[in-house]
């Protein structure tokens, strides 16, 4: 009888001859996230051998790989009988707790095996009702559920399954930047262009002096919980906009100064895209959350960008970010009072409408706009974040 857990995953099922490359980066990133000790692909399951891991270490870490959608901590036995009623046996003794009622399922892929699924379902039931008193079956509605899958060479043994994201594994779906604000948003998109297979940067604008090194802490902290969910390491980029911002304060419009801030951004994510080989930039727009997003003005920002922008976010409820930015425990450090740029330089009535023909005309008379942006990218940090750093 050996410890093991039992990985599943459905999207990554449904694809087609990429299948095996798809499978083979799952278990490329539980190798370099979960660090498990044994891990291979059989009967159409990932295995896991514990060995001398502990179960929760391995649950502890396995959440942090997307393209799992569940997983169960079981056991591997021969096809003896005697054998799977032991492990049977075992296992509900570890999660009866509270638990009155059962059913048992069974797969038989080993057509060899000498009984039938419904005989051996049949068989293992009657021996629990035997073994336990205070379970009645109950094959519609249980409160546990005893998984059995029979296996060409071995059996495994099961009781319940626990759910994670699902989505794809890092890596397979190519690289984008994303715009990482000190705010609520940005970090949550994140997550969810990580849960689609895509490999993350961020980049991120700040205003010293009127920002501080906290707000750059701020930043790498947020980054680095982003960072858990990445098989190798994470790169976080911070532009000091500062001369850019200033420039714009004193040569545009007030209620256009955040637009065009934000085309400035833009342009400046597309430099960094080239640079390191991404093809789409993300941020955390909420359609008519703030000024800057209503979609007159998203229209306009995008208008400078090469490549595309995804909106993870764009049809979300606030406090349905707010949920998942607790979850994934980015919420407590964006909701630290240290400000990013954009706070530093908002106008005080920003514009709700514009159009790109009118933008582009006030920055054809900004002479040194373009100089000084990329007089600021070139003044970008750069910092590795994550298990390999």
């Amino acid at each position: 009888m050996e410890p093991v857990v039992v990985v599943r995953y459905s999207e990554i099922g449904l694809k087609g001859k990429n299948r095996g490359y798809f499978e083979k980066k799952l278990i490329d990133n539980i190798r370099k996230i979960a660090r498990p000790p044994e891990i291979s692909k059989r009967y159409g399951r990932i295995i896991i051998r514990l060995k001398n891991m502990s179960f929760l270490e391995i649950k502890e870490r396995l959440k942090y790989v997307f393209g799992i959608q569940n997983f169960s901590y079981a056991y591997a036995v021969s096809h003896d009988i005697d054998e799977i009623k032991e492990a049977v046996k075992k296992l509900l003794s570890l999660n009866i707790k509270g638990k009155k009622t059962f059913k048992v399922q069974t797969k038989r892929s080993f057509k060899e095996f000498p009984m039938t699924s419904n005989e051996l379902s049949a068989y293992i039931g009657a021996y629990v009702l035997e073994e336990f008193d205070n379970l009645n079956v109950d094959v519609h509605n249980p409160d546990i559920t005893v998984g059995i899958e029979i296996k060409e060479k071995e059996a495994f043994i099961f009781v319940g399954k626990e759910r994670l994201y699902g989505g794809l594994p890092v890596g397979v779906s190519g690289k984008a930047i994303l715009l990482l604000s000190g705010g609520i948003d940005s970090p949550v998109a994140g997550w969810y262009m990580l849960k689609r297979g895509l490999k993350l940067e961020t980049l991120s604008f700040l205003s010293p002096p009127f920002t501080s090194e906290k707000s750059v802490k701020k930043i790498l902290d947020l980054a680095d919980v982003l960072s858990k969910y990445t098989p190798d390491t994470l790169r976080t980029h911070i532009v000091p906009f500062t001369e850019v911002q200033q420039y714009i304060k004193s040569n545009v419009p007030d209620r256009y100064s955040l637009i065009i801030q934000r085309r400035s951004m833009i342009r400046i994510a597309n430099k960094l895209s080239k640079k390191r080989k991404a093809s789409a930039i993300i941020t955390g727009e909420n359609i008519a959350q703030v000024a800057s997003q209503t979609l007159s003005n998203l229209r306009t920002i995008e208008d400078v960008s090469d490549i595309p922008i995804l909106r993870p976010l764009i049809g979300f409820e606030k406090l349905d970010i707010i949920e998942k930015a607790k979850e994934i425990e980015t919420y407590g450090i964006s909701i630290l009072p240290y400000i990013d740029s954009c706070v530093a330089f908002a106008p005080k009535n920003p514009a709700t409408k514009s159009s790109i023909g009118e933008l582009k005309e006030i920055e054809q008379k900004l002479d040194k706009l373009f100089e000084l942006e990329e007089k600021v990218f070139n003044k970008m940090e750069s910092y590795t974040l994550g298990r390999e750093s």
